[in-house]
């Protein structure tokens, strides 16, 4: 009989152990949400509070010192106390959420926490709520003191309190799914009480052994109160998130099963291990080191090697669109890819037309750019964009050197150039120059034998519809960002409709300004890159901020007022001291300076900045941001007829010193 108790308090330490890993997950999970997110703050709290009992019972069932159970009993009370508030808090929250707020809800909240810090500090000082130790095998546990009654009433008005609060948001919800979720929440709410109450202080009877049925009922009560929290948890995940429901479900179930449920199995072989290590025949230490991380190695792999049929099984990811955008997502070239990809076109040339180098420059909006390069160059690759005019030499020409219309049969020839030989990049259709290969010429004309031209058009073909899939993915990429804060919106107006229905279907939208539109950097952006002229300027939205409109009493033309704000936002940018081009804390103006304002070309600028191309791309992204950010200030102390920019803004320079 001594043996099967000591099985059930063993499995009952093993379920504890569980609760409280998964617990400490959730509350990890909901870390960065909880603090803005009234639902999750509150869920998060009472599953702390939970967390605390579990974990000192668990510590006190194995405690070998009478004066630490005791200690660690009272310290249980900290989460015992704070259950009921966090509860109510819990169940306030989701009636608010619904659109029914209330200032006295509110007010009980508070009230409850300090009730409830009275009661600990009843139970930390004085034996008036519980008092002595009562030492029963397995289990053991204080006696109730005088005024534990009262605490009792406590407890249970404040949880029916939050049975009522969960009712009346049930009543409020709208959508099926909504109602679906909060009623089952409700339900769930019994975990809580089950789990925290102090039933034993109510027997504290001074036995030295308990029933042996008292045991499958704690089980049964643990593994209840288990599966209740990890349906709450299910379904209050959904709350205050912008995020599809496949994404928070695939997002929480792919936590759940890399850090709570391999935590679970680790706890469960090191049990089995440290009590089946002799049976094994080795010392408990190395039989517990191999077989802890073979079973961390095992766990991970099979999530890694399984996520796709685990998915498609529980039915998280298993829409076919869910599926095409999964697929894409694996498939995207991003600009280093597309580097190796065309440096092993580029080896494979070099071996194939015996010859030391080859290089393919892209044709882009902004100029030249060399994409790839194999072998030793003549030159510094910034020279030889420099020399060339590629989109010259991209264009077909006639014996006289004018421009033709495209013939295929003489474009494709090769161009001799320096000492390279110079191909054309076409797309699919054939009608468009995507780009240039440069082959280090080994002879004076171009003496390819059959065999050779095979295998250079397989090749080029190969460049080319890298350079064409790349462009086809910036396409792309542009068009979903242009989408995403429509979608953004939606999916925020989508949340907020499942519970407030008509009054936020029909609520008029925020008169936002200009500035806080979401493209406005990117209007500041097109303004700077016309900065001189052009329909992009012209025609800027820009053109109906108030601080423009104050600028034409300045100047004759509302181009030149917006270039005017524009200038003075790029001068605040201006660090203080003289001019260096290459510390830190000029960087941002001096790419403001020379490339708009000098308009100069990006290739000269990242020469005279000493940085690459791509270098120079990044931090004229920062230095664009920090443009719009003062342009936004300027419009912001115009309409509140503020204090000059210059004297209220921190220098935008010095916020990013290392972009």
């Amino acid at each position: 009989m001594s043996d099967l108790i000591s099985f059930l308090a063993l499995a009952n330490d093993v379920l504890q152990a569980v609760i409280v890993i998964f617990g400490s997950a959730v509350v990890l999970y909901h870390l960065g949400r909880s603090l803005r997110v009234p639902v999750i703050r509150a869920f998060s709290a009472l599953i702390s509070f939970v967390v605390i009992v579990y974990l000192t019972e668990l510590l006190v069932s194995r405690t070998i010192i009478s004066s630490s159970a005791e200690t660690w009993l009272h310290l249980e009370w900290i989460g015992i106390s704070l259950v009921p508030a966090a509860q109510y808090q819990l169940s306030d929250a989701l009636l608010t959420i619904t659109g029914a707020p209330s200032r006295k809800r509110k007010f009980l909240v508070y009230a409850g926490y300090f009730i409830g810090l009275t009661f600990l500090g009843l139970v930390l000082w004085t034996n008036w709520i519980v008092d002595d130790l009562v030492h029963m095998a397995l289990t053991p546990h204080l006696t109730a003191g005088s005024l534990f009654p009262v605490f009792a009433l406590y407890f249970w008005l404040g949880m029916g309190a939050s049975f009522y609060n969960a009712w009346q948001a049930r009543k409020r919800t709208v959508t099926r799914t909504t109602r679906y979720r909060v009623t089952t929440t409700m339900v769930t709410f019994l975990a809580a009480p089950v789990a925290v109450f102090p039933y034993l202080i109510i027997r504290g009877s001074p036995q030295d052994a308990v029933p042996v049925i008292f045991w499958p009922v704690v089980l049964l009560g643990n593994l209840v109160v288990g599966v209740l929290f990890g349906i709450m948890t299910s379904h209050l995940s959904y709350f205050g998130t912008v995020s599809p429901d496949r994404v928070v479900r695939v997002r929480l179930y792919k936590f759940m099963a890399r850090v709570p449920l391999a935590g679970t199995i680790v706890l469960l072989v090191y049990i089995l291990v440290r009590r089946g290590s002799p049976i094994l025949g080795l010392p408990t230490e190395t039989a517990l080191g191999f077989t802890l991380v073979v079973t961390v190695m095992v766990v991970e792999w099979l999530i890694h090697a399984y996520k796709r049929p685990l998915e498609r099984f529980f039915q998280l990811n298993d829409d076919p669109e869910v599926r095409r955008i999964q697929e894409l997502s694996e498939r995207l070239l991003t600009t280093r890819d597309l580097q190796q990809f065309l440096e092993s076109v580029l080896a494979a040339t070099c071996e194939a037309m015996h010859t030391p180098t080859a290089f393919v420059v892209a044709l882009t909006p902004d100029g030249a750019k060399m994409e790839a390069v194999i072998g030793p160059l003549a030159e510094e690759p910034e020279t030889i964009l420099g020399e060339a005019d590629w989109h010259k030499l991209a264009r077909p020409q006639n014996e006289n050197g004018n421009d033709t219309e495209p013939d295929l049969e003489t474009a494709d020839r090769f161009i001799l150039w320096q000492n390279y030989w110079i191909r054309r990049l076409r797309n699919r259709q054939r009608d468009t120059v995507l780009g240039i290969l440069g082959i280090r010429a080994r002879a004076a004309m171009p003496d390819l034998d059959e065999a050779e031209s095979q295998m250079l058009e397989r090749l080029i073909e190969q460049a080319a519809a890298a350079l064409e899939d790349r462009i086809l993915q910036q396409q792309v990429f542009a068009a979903v960002e242009g989408l995403l804060p429509q979608i953004t919106a939606l999916q925020e107006r989508r949340g907020a409709a499942a519970f407030g229905g008509l009054p936020i279907l029909t609520a008029p939208a925020n008169e936002d300004t200009l500035v806080d539109d979401p493209e406005f950097t990117g209007m500041v952006r097109d303004a700077l890159t016309h900065y001189w002229g052009g329909p992009k300027l012209t025609e800027s939205p820009l053109m109906g901020l108030q601080v423009v409109q104050k600028a034409l009493h300045e100047h004759d033309t509302p181009t030149n007022a917006l270039r005017a704000i524009l200038a003075d936002a790029i001068e605040l940018q201006k660090p203080e001291g003289e001019r260096n081009l290459t510390r830190a804390e000029w960087i941002l103006y001096n790419i403001l300076e020379m490339k708009f304002v000098q308009g100069k070309r990006v290739r000269d600028v990242a020469r005279r900045l000493a940085m690459s191309e791509s270098d120079l791309y990044r931090k004229q992204r920062v230095a664009i941001e920090n443009v719009a950010r003062t342009v936004a200030m300027m419009e912001t102390a115009v309409s509140q007829n503020n204090e000059p920019v210059e004297e209220q803004m921190q220098h935008p320079a010095t916020q990013e010193r290392n972009p």
